[in-house]
């Protein structure tokens, strides 16, 4: 009898511990599976959308390599408009305004670039983005506002092309010292290697030569 007993207290223990504590477990599996769940899903989605935005950037250099501009650049702007949170997006707006400055038309390489700076995680792009627009201001008779922007720096890796285009920008307004100053620096900074440097290395001999004969 005590044995029973016993049995049906732990059986009323047990119904009072799930009318006390039962709807907060219940409410917990629930929500720890909502949150699985959606989790998962959204690792799918991404997935999906990473996906189709490689298969259309795929067709996009396909077309662009088949010298089919025009539908590349279709498939560039198809990739902002539906895929603009992934990697591709970054570089579809790159092709998008290095087509624009073909045609000189410089706002609109702006925007793209622009576009860039604003939404890319990457910051080596973001850099790259930058220095672009800058060389764009300067062929635009704008050094003061290159000089600005690239008071800015997204990843210092590009310290050297920065100073590169710092200088051509010094050079463009009339300051010969301070574009020979930054043309030093770049050779500095940048590799001996890098295929860049004989050009940096030409700008800086031609204008210490223009400086030399001017002093004498």
């Amino acid at each position: 009898m005590t044995e029973y007993l016993t049995e049906q207290e732990q059986i009323q223990q047990l119904k009072t511990w799930l009318k006390q504590y039962g709807l907060t477990v219940i409410l917990g599996i629930v929500i720890a599976f909502i949150i699985t769940s959606s989790w998962h899903y959204w690792q799918n989605y991404r997935a999906r959308i990473l996906q189709r935005a490689s298969v259309t950037y795929d067709e996009m250099l396909m077309q662009r390599a088949q010298n089919n501009s025009a539908e590349a650049l279709i498939k560039a702007k198809k990739i902002i408009d539906q895929y603009p949170k992934t990697p591709y997006a970054d570089m579809a707006a790159l092709l998008l305004a290095r087509n624009d400055v073909l045609k000189k038309d410089y706002p609109d390489a702006v925007k793209q670039l622009n576009w860039v700076i604003d939404h890319s995680d990457n910051r080596s792009l973001r850099q790259i983005a930058r220095i672009r627009i800058a060389r764009i201001l300067i062929a635009q008779k704008k050094p003061a506002d290159a000089v600005k922007l690239l008071s800015y720096s997204d990843d210092d890796n590009f310290i050297g092309l920065v100073d590169e285009v710092r200088g051509d920008a010094y050079l463009a307004s009339n300051q010969p010292t301070a574009a020979r100053n930054a043309y030093q620096l770049a050779l500095k900074e940048i590799p001996n290697a890098d295929i860049t440097r004989p050009i940096l290395q030409m700008k800086f001999d031609n204008l210490a030569t223009a400086t030399d004969v001017s002093a004498a």
